[in-house]
């Protein structure tokens, strides 16, 4: 598949141009102009570059890639990393808030659909795009049941601040470094919260208004998404997709 064809699917598939981010979305570095092979990574650093190019990969595509809203002097890391690409003739494709705002393949859809809620609404904005979800359960639920469908769905290491009611079916969820939608979830009825990275000053936030708060690591709540777009353009191109796990345990 020629490169543009394949880039120009994605801008319109995950709405690169109208959904405003630090991000610099979409093709951040120009590499061969055929892709036969497409690659996945949370985070664009040289060793997801160093698998890309081991497994024959043409473009990797990543939730957090390189550049963020202000110029780089290519030095030290950054000068590594586009040093890689360049050498390997490597495309680079990033969809941060895309990404996580997707109705489809989102983290937090797909994260709702992992856990078996349904999602109502969409809610906290970032520069006019919600990104968080408003999910039910079809019934009531416990915190430890919760747990475990988190557990499932991201792996036993997820967190759970047991401070909601007993019983309940309103659950929000942002992946990543969402804790800072808590009051937001709070006041729109939301009982639980699914997020990946804890902040130390909502801990108390969350046991004083009584919301149970499940944190499931920054990584771990985006490799969902990816996973998913992977599934996506393989059964419509029919292009080779990989996965390159590369936790951080953050």
């Amino acid at each position: 598949m020629e490169t543009r064809d394949l880039v120009a699917y994605l801008d319109q598939f995950l709405r690169i141009n109208e959904i405003r981010d630090a991000s610099m979305n979409g093709l951040q570095v120009q590499g061969t102009s055929e892709v036969n092979k497409i690659g996945f990574a949370v985070d664009a650093c040289v060793d997801s570059f160093k698998a890309a190019k081991e497994a024959g990969v043409d473009m990797l595509i990543v939730h957090h890639g390189l550049f963020w809203g202000e110029p780089l002097a290519v030095t030290g890391s950054h000068y590594l990393r586009m040093r890689a690409l360049i050498e390997w003739n490597l495309n680079l494709y990033a969809a941060h808030l895309p990404l996580d705002a997707h109705p489809e393949v989102g983290n937090n859809a797909q994260l709702a659909q992992a856990m078996d809620l349904q999602i109502e609404y969409y809610f906290g904005e970032y520069s006019g795009t919600p990104i968080a979800v408003f999910a039910r359960s079809d019934r009531k639920i416990t915190a430890q049941e919760l747990l475990q469908r988190a557990q499932k769905a991201i792996g036993d290491h997820v967190r759970l601040d047991a401070f909601g009611p007993d019983e309940f079916r309103n659950i929000g969820i942002c992946s990543g470094a969402g804790a800072s939608m808590l009051p937001e979830a709070k006041k729109i009825g939301i009982d639980a919260f699914i997020t990946g990275e804890p902040r130390h000053g909502f801990y108390h936030y969350s046991k004083e208004e009584s919301v149970h708060v499940l944190y499931g690591r920054h990584y771990d709540t985006e490799t969902i998404g990816l996973k998913a777009l992977a599934d996506h353009l393989e059964d419509l191109f029919e292009l080779d997709t990989e996965f390159f796990d590369i936790p951080t345990e953050i």
